[in-house]
């Protein structure tokens, strides 16, 4: 019983550890583990590219937190927010995007 109970915590807190950032997050590299939940791997991006597919270029309705909806190889789909170029991954860059004065990173052409 007494040690029941000292490995049932450590047995909770197994699924936490494994989740970490083992999976990407929209705009991250799909990495071994494939994307976050309810994101799809695109393959045919540099590094590959976890996307969610979004409505309107220039809003942030559907997007998690710190993305917005932008233009991608003819797609739409949330992209990282950033500020320069430095802020995106390599083969990225941090363009404008149409109908708002913010940035996001996008494949460089």
């Amino acid at each position: 019983m007494r040690l029941t109970r000292m490995l049932l915590p450590l047995l909770m807190a197994l699924p936490l550890l494994a989740c970490g950032d083992s999976t990407g997050g929209v705009g991250e590299s799909c990495g071994d583990e494939g994307c976050g939940s309810g994101l799809s791997c695109r393959r045919d991006f540099p590094g590959t590219f976890c996307a969610q597919d979004c409505t309107e270029e220039g809003a942030g309705g559907g997007c998690p937190e710190d993305t917005l909806c932008t233009r991608q190889l003819d797609s739409l789909m949330c992209s990282p927010v950033c500020d320069s170029s430095s802020d995106c991954r390599e083969s990225y860059a941090c363009n404008g995007v149409s109908n708002t004065n913010l940035k996001a990173c996008q494949v460089k052409l």
